[in-house]
Formats: C-alpha cells, structure tokens, sequence
C-alpha cells in the first residue's frame, strides 16, 4: 500500500454495540488510502474481539494500514494522544467510537487545504439517535472559518473532535491534547491551532453524532466548570491582549455557560439566574444572552420546542439560540 495522506485515530472503551458502524464509516470513505489506528482505552467488554473480526475482514485490503493499540484505562484524549504519537500520516483525523462519518467526508476537507497556513479543517453534525437513525436536531448552522483565535477565545465556534482534520505538524508545534483538563479539551486544542494558523471549514453535516443509552465520552457539570475556569486562567494573559469588545465577549460567554450549567443541571437555579444577568451585562447585544435568560423562566418542554422551531428558521444567522 501506498503511504497514506491521513491518519483516523479512533479511541474506544466498551463500543461492542456500535464500534462496527464508526469502523465502516472509516472503511466506506471516497479517499484512499487510510491509516486506520483504533486505540482501545481498556475495554473490558468484547470491544477487542469485534475489533479484531473486523481488522481479520478488512485488513487484506490494499487501501487500509489498520493498527490495534490496546492501553490501561485513562480516558479518551490519552488515546487520542497515543493515536497522535503513533500516526505516520500528514493529517490526522479522530473519530469516536459512537460516532459515524459521511463517506466524503475526509475527501471534502482535504479539499480545504487551500495553502500551508490552513491548520485544521472541520464540519457540521448531524445528531441522530443510534437506534433508529431520527434526526433529533437541525442542523442549520453558521460555520466561521480563516482567523478564529479570537472567536475561539470567547468560546467554541467549530465543532466536536469527530468533525476535525488537522495537519500533524500542528500537534508538533502546538502539542497534544491537554489532559490535565477535566473536560473541553478539544475547545482548548482548537484555541492552539488558530494560535498556529488558519481553520477552514466544510459548511455542512458530515459527521453523525448518535445519541444512545451507553454513556458517551462528556464530564460531569462540575468537571465542566473547573475545565472552563481552567481554560479562562490558561489564556487569560492572551485574552488582555484582544480589544475590549472580545474581553467582554468571553466574560459573556463564561457567564452564560456557568448560567447553563447551574440551571440545567439543577446545581443552583439562585447562580445561574445571577451569571445570565452578568452575561447580559458583558454583552447587551448578544442575543443568545437574552434568549438564555429568557429560557430561565419556561417550562423545559416549551423551552425545547422553541428551541427546535427557532433554529430550523433562524439557525444560520446572528438570531440562532445555541444550547438553552
């Protein structure tokens, strides 16, 4: 076989049920060839063995270099970054195991690469449940690209790691992810390649979020706001050096997530009202700001259907309601 171009780091731990469709998903792209590197988080279910019938069927192959890695328990981005270590391709990919890809996805976003100052491209989602393919949210949205550090300094305007390309020699100069975070390790990845260069994007779905009764690979809340308070203080010296108006953007946007978090998970309903009124107060004119705050008072099932009405009409403008 032919060197590849990319390299597809899967991370997995205890996928039995759905790892096969994330793997056919990698097998079923346009491009070829492909570096296939499964990084298996400990499992203690039969994950191995169906890893390994499906490595038996397809490794003969010609356009597919699959390798096994098997490591102790330590979470998704210590796969991740075993993933990183071992891959001998230019580009680098990742695709949890409960995820599925478009087949053209890869083929789209090599496309993006338009010069050597491109770091990373990434896509949409689309969120589905695994058990009957529904699509339970739209998937209108707007996708910034070209110089977004500053963006990404007030809070994540790309998308999960399944949605990401990037060039090997970012992990190089930037490093991997940061695994000392308890959570949004991948926000504060994507903060370092825009420090190193362009990100592009493919503006639509490509990538399957599915939505099942397993647990997925996301923190508890208050993980959450430790890792946000961790990201703040990792760049706040960063932050003082942007114009005032993206100084209040991320004080905003850091309130409003606080406000999230507290209401949604039923932590303290005193606080989150308290951190949306901060977050009004940081950023007047941001109307997601509002439309959390307003959310405050709806019952969850109106908040919801408003949320899902809203979006699908309004969903790729400055009016879009994110996460409430």
């Amino acid at each position: 076989m032919n060197r590849s171009l990319v390299s597809v780091v899967v991370p997995t731990y205890n996928r039995a049920d759905l790892i096969t469709d994330a793997l056919d998903s990698v097998y079923q792209q346009t491009y070829r060839p492909i570096e296939l590197l499964i990084i298996d988080d400990g499992s203690t279910d039969s994950t191995p063995g169906i890893v390994q019938q499906w490595t038996l069927l397809h490794q003969k192959a010609k356009v597919f270099d699959i390798k096994y890695i098997k490591q102790t328990n330590q979470g998704g981005n210590p796969a991740r970054n075993n993933g990183i270590q071992n891959a001998t391709a230019d580009f680098i990919a990742f695709l949890d195991s409960d995820d599925c890809w478009h087949p053209e996805k890869i083929n789209l976003q090599l496309q993006r690469f338009i010069n050597k100052n491109v770091g990373a491209v990434y896509c949409g989602v689309r969120h589905i449940l695994a058990s009957d393919g529904t699509q339970t949210e739209p998937s209108g949205r707007v996708y910034p690209e070209g110089d977004l550090l500053k963006q990404l300094l007030v809070k994540d305007v790309t998308a999960p790691t399944s949605t990401y390309l990037v060039r090997k020699k970012v992990f190089d100069a930037m490093g991997a992810f940061d695994t000392s975070l308890q959570a949004r390790q991948d926000w504060d990845m994507w903060i370092r390649v825009a420090k190193w260069g362009k990100i592009h994007a493919v503006p639509r779905p490509l990538v399957d979020y599915r939505t099942h009764e397993g647990e997925r690979t996301a923190s508890n809340p208050m993980k959450e706001v430790r890792a946000y308070q961790r990201i703040r203080e990792k760049y706040k010296l960063l932050i003082r050096q942007q114009p005032f108006s993206v100084q209040a953007a991320s004080k905003a946007a850091y309130c409003k997530r606080m406000g999230r978090v507290h209401f949604h998970h039923n932590i303290s309903r005193t606080k989150a009202f308290r951190y949306y009124i901060q977050a009004i107060y940081w950023s007047p004119l941001d109307f997601d700001n509002w439309a959390a705050f307003i959310g405050f008072f709806l019952p969850g099932k109106l908040r919801r259907v408003l949320h899902k009405f809203w979006n699908k009409k309004l969903g790729r403008t400055i009016f879009a309601i994110r996460s409430h």
